[in-house]
């Protein structure tokens, strides 16, 4: 093989790789948004660490988790309600590095996350690892909350539908390399 055919092979595995990443990240944000508690916890590998800095609702507190176990109670009210389509948690500026050895990606981002009574903003600043069986986890997340506000009086003018108003029942188109 060449060697203008191995780097055009690498620089396609690595964009493929990147595809996987953001999938995996859009995968986790539209968990989030409809309640797929189970989907959240599987963007997080067996050994993750988890931190949030600022947390708004601990008081501003920073928060570290250790681990699928610990995170998973953080999650837990987003996996109680009927999953729906709730809306929220807003990406932007993503970036993704995806290590020449395809093993691990630097994922970046800016986010607002939008409720009925507030909003808030901040980034997300993490490595994704490639699992055994194919998938990109969080292997570390650091979640910082750098500004937010909250409302003290609103009117609501809808409220979250059911999944029947989504042709994919809520989940996000994931990424899937075809060969």
């Amino acid at each position: 093989m060449s060697d203008e055919l191995k780097a055009l092979q690498d620089r396609v595995a690595r964009l493929e790789a990147k595809e996987a990443v953001l999938s995996t990240f859009n995968r986790y944000l539209y968990s989030l948004d409809t309640g797929f508690g189970d989907d959240i916890i599987d963007c997080y590998t067996e050994d993750a660490v988890l931190d949030v800095p600022n947390f708004p609702d601990a008081g501003g507190q920073d928060l570290h988790f250790e681990g699928r176990a610990e995170i998973a109670p953080l999650y837990a009210p987003y996996g109680e309600r009927e999953p729906g389509i709730g809306g929220g948690h807003h990406s932007a500026n993503i970036a993704v590095n995806v290590a020449a050895d395809l093993t691990r990606a630097d994922v970046t981002a800016y986010f607002m996350t939008s409720a009925a009574n507030g909003v808030q903003g901040g980034r997300y600043e993490g490595v994704m690892r490639h699992e055994p069986d194919g998938n990109w986890r969080w292997e570390s997340l650091s979640i910082t909350s750098a500004w937010g506000w909250r409302a003290t009086q609103y009117e609501t003018i809808s409220e979250p539908v059911t999944l029947k108003y989504s042709p994919f029942g809520g989940h996000h188109a994931a990424y899937t390399p075809h060969g």
